[in-house]
């Protein structure tokens, strides 16, 4: 979660706390020019309780809260265009209008999540899976239909990825895995209670695992050392549909397949063409597009 909907949002700050946090969203980047003791000064608080806020908020002292806060907006302003995530077409709309906002959401998305990719975490990431035996995938709802998608590709190469879509089976099978497996874990928010609860099991059993979530403070990153950012700019509930979030979280696990099929590609070529031989040798068309003509 961003930093600045966790402003807006807490339910646990003080009415001094309240205070700061709205003057440091009205102050916008002039909090740069902005210590612990003005903020405070100007909101008839303490320094104390200017602190207390960041502590709230996830991180500790004002100084390292100006720099993850000034870094967030500066993702905002470049990143959040024309068109609303949350509510991308408006009642009334016609159809045309509908798809073309929509597709202007879509590249919006795909500029946004490659702004945050960072290649050494993808590097990390395919190492990780790599060296893995089997690939788990932990999350809940569409994210899990999504990484099937991933999963089907990865088995199309040779590499087995495992999707447990029941929540409780989940919990008992992380407990069953060994260091030779490693885990994904999807959640939008990065504070899901029990993938958090899962990425400590890993830790204590010294699980490789990778975290896609969203940009800014959240629980679950914090505890991982590979992230994969998705595009952030949808509420956690009050929009349309997830197209932001869903399209984020397939164009990363594209890449992650892609990347790995990238370090053995013409071993991986040839195998997805055996396999795809033998399993889809009765799919055919007149489409002369469509039509396989290499030999």
């Amino acid at each position: 979660m961003l930093i600045i909907d966790k402003l807006r949002q807490s339910k646990e700050l003080s009415r001094g706390e309240e205070l700061i946090a709205e003057f440091i969203i009205q102050a916008g980047e002039e909090i740069k020019g902005y210590s612990a003791r003005s903020i405070a000064k100007e909101t008839y608080t303490s320094p104390a309780t200017v602190l207390n806020l960041c502590k709230k908020i996830g991180i500790d002292g004002f100084n390292n809260f100006k720099e993850e806060y000034l870094k967030e907006l500066e993702y905002i302003n470049r990143n959040f265009g024309e068109i609303d995530a949350n509510m991308p077409f408006d009642d009334g709309d016609t159809i045309p209008m509908i798809a073309n906002k929509l597709g202007a959401l879509y590249e919006e998305t795909i500029k946004d999540t490659l702004s945050l990719f960072r290649n050494d975490m993808v590097q990390e990431a395919v190492e990780i899976i790599r060296g893995s035996a089997g690939i788990h995938v932990y999350s809940y709802g569409t994210a899990l239909n999504i990484a099937e998608s991933f999963k089907e590709k990865m088995m199309k190469i040779g590499k087995n990825v495992y999707i447990t879509n029941n929540l409780n089976y989940q919990r008992y099978e992380i407990n069953c895995l060994s260091q030779r497996d490693c885990v994904i874990f999807i959640s939008y928010s990065g504070e899901t209670k029990s993938i958090i609860n899962m990425a400590k099991t890993c830790i204590r059993h010294k699980i490789p695992f990778i975290t896609i979530t969203s940009y800014g403070e959240n629980t679950l990153s914090n505890m991982g050392s590979v992230n994969l950012y998705i595009s952030t700019r949808e509420n956690l509930t009050h929009n349309i549909a997830n197209f932001n979030s869903n399209l984020s979280i397939n164009f990363l696990l594209d890449i992650l397949y892609s990347a790995y099929f990238a370090v053995n590609y013409r071993t991986n070529y040839e195998y997805k063409l055996s396999v795809t031989k033998k399993s889809e040798s009765r799919r055919s068309s007149t489409n002369p597009i469509l039509q396989d003509n290499q030999q």
